[in-house]
């Protein structure tokens, strides 16, 4: 199905708020109005926008518990309290409409989609993730070169991604350059082969095509080598590309025996160099660094309750929602997960996002320490008994980590059975 592009689809569910009363030295009956009113919204986690009598937008925001956070936002402060900076959004609101979410992966997605829709000239300004990093490169470039670029995008090249930050990006690109033995200096690159050769080829470091040494069509093959030896040379990323990295460096670890067997030291140390770089590509940051095109997940989330499952296709750059399943049913769907992740997306699905923001968004919760969710590469055809054996290990784990956080409370109330104190929590929101 197409990406909703209103924000009724976007935000199905519609609540009206009471007319502020006309004696304002009542707040307590104002307050009962009110309660009425959002007595049918649910405390639960949910995407929502304040609206005004033309339906023109407010405030958007996401919130951990939407009765509560309405509450707090929508009722009318005592007269005591008028001394305090706060916002009055009840002045201006009359309808809310919002969307319950099952985790935080499924709010932020909500949340992007309806802050472009209402704020389409600074809706990134409003998210919590940055636009994720990549390394772009064109090898069909006269001169061919590995640049650090955020936002995911193909007008010419290839994006290579997706890293956590900009650091990242260009700590990859600083191992390339020392394990293929890139050039470091473009603008005498684009001399070739007429330029002035740097101190890197006196050290053995660059074949040199800015003076003709090597051809540009051999340093083309060098950078295409660093791309592929980057993304796994189009395995899927993960365990295929680290395996790939691992034959390679066996094959260097030989040349760089044979070479000291010949007494030639100089240059078993500099294989043992290129080794060293390589190997600062395994990191956690690098490990799901691939061309975009072929960059596919399945992410499956909590549902709306702990007993259900949400699943996410992200493929081609863009994210269609599915249809929440109970876990008693998942073996159900597990063969229509694989059969929706396998197949490209028709043309017109998901047209209505930005490309970019997609990638970022998925790029930002593949990084995130804590995460509720299950992110299932799907470069290579998923298959059925691999995706049900993931999920055994997911659910396993879930349960491992519920029975420790169980002990854990057990313990703290051993320690102190007193009452506590202080009143509810409130939400935390993200606003816009």
């Amino acid at each position: 199905m197409d990406t909703p592009t209103t924000l009724s689809d976007l935000l199905p569910q519609r609540v009206e708020l009471p007319e502020i009363p006309t004696d304002l030295l009542d707040p307590a009956a104002d307050g009962r109005n009110l309660d009425i009113a959002l007595a049918t919204v649910p405390a639960k986690p949910a995407v929502y926008a304040l609206l005004d009598h033309a339906r023109e937008s407010i405030l958007l925001s996401s919130t951990a518990n939407l009765r509560l956070g309405l509450l707090h936002r929508c009722a009318l402060p005592p007269a005591a309290d008028s001394h305090l900076r706060r916002v009055n959004y009840r002045q201006f609101s009359r309808w809310v409409d919002y969307r319950r979410v099952g985790s935080t992966f499924a709010a932020n997605l909500w949340y992007l989609r309806a802050a472009r829709l209402l704020y389409p000239d600074r809706y990134r300004k409003m998210l919590a993730w940055k636009m994720a990093w990549g390394v772009m490169v064109d090898l069909e470039a006269e001169f061919p070169q590995l640049l650090a670029i955020s936002a995911a995008r193909e007008s010419t090249g290839q994006w290579l991604g997706p890293f956590p930050d900009a650091v990242s990006a260009r700590q990859a690109i600083h191992v390339l350059e020392d394990t293929f033995d890139l050039c470091r200096y473009y603008d005498v690159l684009r001399e070739a082969p007429h330029g002035k050769p740097c101190a890197y080829k006196q050290m053995g470091k660059c074949p040199a095509p800015c003076d003709g040494s090597t051809t540009m069509a051999e340093y083309r093959q060098s950078v295409r080598r660093a791309a592929e030896f980057l993304v796994g040379g189009g395995a899927a990323p993960g365990e295929v590309a680290a395996a790939i990295r691992q034959a390679w460096q066996q094959e260097q670890q030989l040349q760089m025996r044979s070479a000291a067997a010949k007494l030639d030291f100089l240059s078993a140390a500099r294989i043992k160099s290129r080794i060293n770089s390589a190997a600062r590509l395994s990191g956690e940051r690098f490990t799901y660094v691939h061309r975009l095109p072929s960059l596919k997940f399945l992410i499956l989330q909590p549902g709306a309750t702990a007993s259900w499952v949400e699943p996410f296709f992200f493929q081609d750059r863009r994210i269609v929602a599915g249809e929440p399943v109970p876990k008693k049913r998942v073996n159900d769907v597990l063969a229509q997960w694989c059969n929706h992740i396998n197949t490209p997306l028709p043309s017109g699905d998901g047209l209505n996002d930005d490309p970019a923001d997609m990638v970022s968004l998925l790029c930002y919760h593949l990084f995130r320490s804590r995460d509720a969710g299950l992110y299932i590469a799907a470069d290579e055809p998923l298959q059925v008994q691999a995706l049900a054996d993931r999920l055994s290990a997911w659910w396993a784990q879930k349960q491992r980590s519920s029975d420790n956080m169980e002990q854990s409370s057990d313990s703290a109330v051993a320690l102190d059975s007193g009452p506590t104190a202080g009143g509810p929590r409130l939400p935390m929101e993200q606003d816009g």
